[in-house]
């Protein structure tokens, strides 16, 4: 396994722009498309997979997907789309929200981030749609990618409407259906790797103590563990790490502490990670977070 010192071209996580409204809106489809990494970032991500996708990984679990699935991702939990070849014919929609956007839609009439977190705190992320409400979902994110980057505060006012109606749907989908379930588990190898990583990954985590544990080569493990996660083991580790510092970084604790509880031995490399992973210091991250808070 790769030393600290050896950093990988990891792509960065997604975090908000500085001066973004906090959301995003999107639907896209493809012809023509493969899997992507695992990933996470720092808003909440509301997904409808339209058609065209087959599975959908939410940390260890993977599911089956099928059309009209909307699903709730919140900050900071790793997720990807996965394919066992070229995915055909691929449509969906989603909707980025800050945490302090999502916070204010409620209106005050609801709390939408303990809403949501009493679905996901028990690993409960997809729901089935009908096709009506797809269409409605699909329809307000087609009118509201349009204004993306409006800087006009009437069309900021129109936004959040549109953006209220998407919440109404989603909302009234989780709070209906009964949440799909994981696909069975199929004993894979690679499935209890990434359950190992994901409740270990602030100790020190090794390609070979890993291959040793579950009784694999290392270059069978390498081979499928990236072709799984669209990372190495090293990357995924360090990825996790990050991702714990970022969601502990709004928090008084000291960067050095917080470099510590994340799994790095020294300051040094734990900022230098950052950087590369975030595309910026901790420090200005947290000034970032402490920005968009205020705002």
């Amino acid at each position: 396994m790769k030393t600290e010192q050896e950093l990988p071209n990891i792509s960065p996580l997604t975090t908000m722009p500085p001066d973004s409204p906090g959301f995003e809106a999107f639907h896209a489809m493809d012809d023509s498309m493969r899997s992507w990494e695992y990933h996470s970032h720092d808003f909440y991500e509301l997904y409808i997979h339209v058609k065209g996708g087959q599975f959908f990984c939410v940390d260890s679990d993977r599911y089956e997907l099928s059309p009209d699935v909307c699903i709730l991702i919140p900050p900071f939990c790793m997720h990807g789309l996965a394919q066992s070849g070229e995915m055909r014919g691929y449509e969906r929609a989603w909707l980025n929200l800050s945490p302090e956007l999502l916070g204010r839609l409620g209106c005050g009439q609801v709390d939408l981030k303990a809403l949501f977190a009493s679905y996901t705190s028990r690993g409960h992320h997809l729901f089935q749609m009908t096709r009506k409400e797809t269409d409605i979902c699909v329809d307000l994110m087609e009118r509201l990618q349009k204004m993306n980057h409006s800087s006009s505060a009437l069309d900021r006012f129109q936004c959040c409407s549109l953006i209220v109606g998407y919440l109404s749907v989603f909302c009234d989908v989780i709070t209906r259906a009964a949440p799909l379930p994981a696909a069975p588990s199929t004993g894979s190898v690679i499935q209890q790797v990434l359950t190992y990583i994901n409740e270990h990954y602030t100790q020190p985590v090794s390609i070979e103590d890993l291959a040793r544990r579950f009784c694999v080569s290392v270059s069978y493990l390498s081979h499928e563990f990236s072709r799984y996660t669209r990372r190495s083991v090293y990357d995924y580790v360090l990825y996790r790490r990050i991702m714990l510092a970022r969601e502990m970084i709004t928090t008084p604790a000291s960067l050095n502490t917080i470099a510590y509880d994340c799994g790095f031995n020294d300051y040094s490399n734990f900022l230098r990670t950052f950087n590369r992973i975030v595309g910026m210091s901790p420090r200005e991250y947290r000034e970032l977070r402490r920005r968009q808070q205020i705002g």
